[in-house]
């Protein structure tokens, strides 16, 4: 690689003063598509080497707005100032400035626009690994699957085997189709990425997730059981434990559910909307089984108590409203549910105003279930249902919303709606699914049903007989 025209990983030419930056940065650019804890320290000696490499500060600053704080708008904001003062003391190319505006698209709070200046660089550059990560980590964000996997539809496959990335491309390529529905063609591609490469966290986690939706419990605990592929890793494995004490959940082992969680999953009390998710969506199905989680919720709600005026996420949002209510701090999560109403009437049209206002029926809901409200709570949950895929998230992380729906449903008395809901879910499942069996077994729904509306919907909802 000719160090005067400096190229980076993918072969695209970058803008940068020496070798030590362009060095640093190849690796900062692996280290991202790893999910690497080492990312911010890599990139932090990619502009130490070059302060003045405008792309790795707009990098940056995209890096920064992903992980939803409130604090971190700010230096974010810095970050796109010193790339536009950088780019005039230097000229960079097409491409880098292209970064640099999806940069500023984000903090003039246009998203999806900014996703959409990432994926433009891609037709000129099908290689460029940065464009595409982020891309795809943005539509993630927004609940846009079927962009998240027409972008990787069209240049996923042009990355063979000789590109050094390929297996992070193929990773977010079977992400992407487990997320539309796609099973077995997800499995191939993770099964692939990790093949390809080992430390793809993400198509790790993309596996995992089709072994879920599947119903695939012991396979799902074999995938995930090797944690030396995950050392490297930032606070992704604790989602990827996360799957696991949900694969353990669903085999009914409640004390190493317990441990993982003490042990794995919030063993780093941090307050990373990710890890709040993991541990409090954790919690709530571990209360719904009726298990006694003890204290656990009170470590989750001091952490949210500092997040209640974030607003950056809708996702996040939820998540640490459950987290209060876990903790019977009602007060916290009803400021949160009445910030999302306030926040649907600021942005009168677009995807904000779509997630805000799913996720404030989504939270009045919580609330509801939590006073023990269980028609209101219901006719809330039902109420967002459809539209939740908005807030953003994986369909296993919202799931804990369709949970909450059944319980509701099932406790405020409407068994017949609870059976049709629990007869769907096992069918997604090809039948395998504890939640909802030992539910219909508890309302006598399984093997018989009440109502030919239920028989009838669960015969068309899958080809599969449900059998238990």
């Amino acid at each position: 690689m000719s160090h005067a025209t400096h190229q980076d990983l993918s072969g695209d030419r970058i803008t940068v003063a020496n070798d030590a930056a362009r060095l640093a940065w190849d690796e900062a650019l692996e280290a991202l598509m790893a999910h690497a804890a080492a990312t911010p320290e890599h990139l932090a000696r990619t502009l130490a080497a070059d302060p003045d490499f405008a792309l790795a500060q707009a990098a940056k600053g995209l890096m920064l707005l992903s992980l939803a704080r409130a604090e971190l708008v700010a230096p974010a904001r810095d970050c796109l100032a010193r790339a536009r003062t950088s780019a005039l003391l230097r000229p960079i190319t097409r491409r880098e400035t292209m970064v640099v505006e999806a940069l500023a698209l984000w903090l003039d709070d246009a998203p999806r626009r900014a996703a959409e200046r990432l994926e433009a660089i891609l037709r000129a550059h099908p290689f460029d690994v940065l464009a595409l990560k982020l891309s795809h980590g943005i539509r993630f964000i927004l609940g846009d699957q079927a962009q998240m996997l027409s972008t990787l539809r069209r240049f996923a496959p042009g990355f063979g085997e000789g590109h050094p990335l390929a297996g992070f491309v193929h990773g977010c390529h079977a992400f992407a189709l487990e997320e539309r529905g796609f099973y077995s063609e997800a499995e191939r591609a993770g099964r692939r990425a990790v093949a390809l490469s080992p430390r793809d966290a993400w198509g790790r986690h993309a596996v995992a997730h089709v072994l879920e939706m599947t119903g695939r419990v012991d396979e799902g605990i074999a995938w995930l059981g090797d944690r030396r592929n995950l050392a490297h890793a930032n606070n992704l494995r604790f989602h990827i434990l996360w799957h696991l004490a949900l694969f353990r959940l669903e085999r009914g082992e409640i004390d190493e559910v317990l441990r993982l969680y003490d042990e794995e999953i919030r063993a780093e009390p941090t307050d990373d909307y990710r890890d709040i998710a993991n541990g409090a969506s954790l919690l709530a199905r571990l209360d719904y089984a009726g298990v006694d989680v003890g204290q656990r919720w009170e470590e989750l709600a001091a952490r949210a108590e500092g997040r209640i005026h974030d607003g950056r996420l809708v996702f996040a949002d939820l998540h640490y409203a459950l987290s209060l209510l876990g903790a019977g701090h009602a007060d916290g999560a009803e400021a949160i549910a009445r910030s999302l109403i306030d926040d649907a009437k600021v942005h009168p049209s677009g995807e904000r105003r779509d997630a805000a206002r799913n996720g404030a029926l989504a939270a009045f809901g919580l609330i509801a279930f939590h006073e023990g409200d269980y028609d209101e709570a219901a006719r809330l949950l039902g109420a967002a249902r459809s539209g939740l895929l908005a807030i953003g998230g994986s369909h296993a992380q919202r799931d804990l919303f369709e949970q909450a729906y059944a319980e509701s449903l099932i406790r405020s008395g409407n068994h017949d709606r609870a059976a049709i809901v629990l007869l769907e879910r096992l069918a997604r499942r090809k039948g395998h699914n504890r939640f909802a069996s030992g539910r219909l077994e508890k309302l006598g729904r399984l093997g018989r049903t009440a109502s030919g509306l239920a028989a009838a919907l669960a015969i068309a909802s899958t080809p599969l007989a449900i059998t238990h």
